[in-house]
């Protein structure tokens, strides 16, 4: 799969650079160039039908930058419907409804025009985008659905590969740091810093090292119970805060970083001391934006565990774990996307 991958940017960017080359371009009436490669298809696309397709988007200027490849995550979708002149002014959206399957599109936008057009204020461009820059679009309508229906079951199965694929890239990563030491490492270093803080904590089957204040003497936290829990997270280096929250969450329910949820199944309600996490049982991956640590660095959470039960305590309403984001979320303390 990984190597369709890239025979695939190999071969939009052998196509873009070979349209780029030509001056065959056309221009719409907002100034936007553009080429269509025919893919062969004698179907026209009509309004209400779905476009499923990847796009590269790469920024050209004193060095070339891809921003977003679509054949590293999954297709993108888009229905195929008329829309008002301001809504597509300058923009891909001018061109992608006359696409067929099988097409190929490449747009060019100018940085310096959608500037004068008022789109985007120059002293507002992010760090990668300056006067000068142009912006290019390289685009491969894969297939077109007759319906949005026939699209969300599609892009389902999209999405289901995608995620098979993120795990077992995960799993060959997590594989690769055990059989280098490192999980072993990790446990080491977090035995000999808690014998620095002088600090007694118990280690679990899983790892994860628990210092317990108060047990507990209610329900015990266990995989399908909701609890309800007063944390604060800090990082093992530097013992620098990054998030505190209460909140109540089912466990085992896999959106937490495995870490957490077996530092809380050491403890009863009622319960409260700390959670030590290795890195490996913490965030390998999707480290919040802004967060203060690392993916595999090691952190800790003072917890105090106040409701465990079948259901949510009747005034508050179930909340995911906190989460490892992708691509936008707050710091979250113990979970994981």
């Amino acid at each position: 799969m990984k190597q369709l991958k890239t025979v695939g940017l190999v071969l939009f960017t052998a196509v873009a650079f070979t349209a780029c080359k030509n001056a065959d371009f056309k221009t719409t009436s907002s100034g936007l160039k553009y080429k269509i490669i025919d893919g062969g298809s004698k179907d026209s696309t009509k309004t209400g039908e779905v476009l499923k397709f990847h796009v590269i988007q790469k920024v050209s200027g004193a060095k070339d930058t891809v921003m977003y490849d679509s054949y590293t995550t999954m297709p993108e979708y888009l229905p195929v419907q008329q829309m008002a002149p301001e809504q597509t002014n300058y923009s891909p959206m001018e061109v992608l409804p006359k696409l067929k399957k099988g097409d190929s599109l490449i747009t060019i936008l100018l940085v310096d025009s959608l500037i004068k057009k008022g789109q985007v204020q120059e002293a507002q461009l992010p760090p990668f985008l300056k006067k000068g820059d142009k912006i290019t679009f390289t685009f491969k309508v894969l297939e077109v659905f007759k319906n949005d229906s026939l699209a969300m079951q599609d892009r389902q199965k999209e999405g289901e590969a995608y995620q098979k694929r993120e795990e077992a890239k995960q799993k060959a990563i997590v594989d690769a740091f055990e059989k280098a030491g490192g999980k072993d490492k990790q446990i080491k270093d977090m035995e000999a810093y808690l014998k620095k803080k002088n600090i007694n904590a118990v280690k679990s089957a899983l790892g994860t090292f628990v210092k317990i204040d108060n047990p507990g003497t209610g329900t015990q936290v266990t995989d399908g119970k909701f609890v309800t829990v007063k944390y604060s997270g800090k990082t093992v280096d530097g013992d620098k805060p990054f998030d505190a929250n209460t909140m109540t969450a089912q466990v085992g329910s896999g959106g937490a970083i495995p870490g957490f949820e077996d530092g809380l199944k050491q403890f009863k309600e009622g319960g409260k001391g700390v959670i030590y996490i290795p890195g490996f049982l913490a965030y390998t991956q999707g480290v919040p934006p802004g967060a203060p640590f690392k993916a595999y660095e090691g952190l800790y959470f003072e917890v105090e565990i106040s409701h465990v039960g079948d259901a949510p305590p009747q005034q508050q309403a179930p909340v995911v774990m906190p989460q490892e984001a992708p691509k936008a979320d707050t710091a979250k303390a113990g979970g994981k996307k």
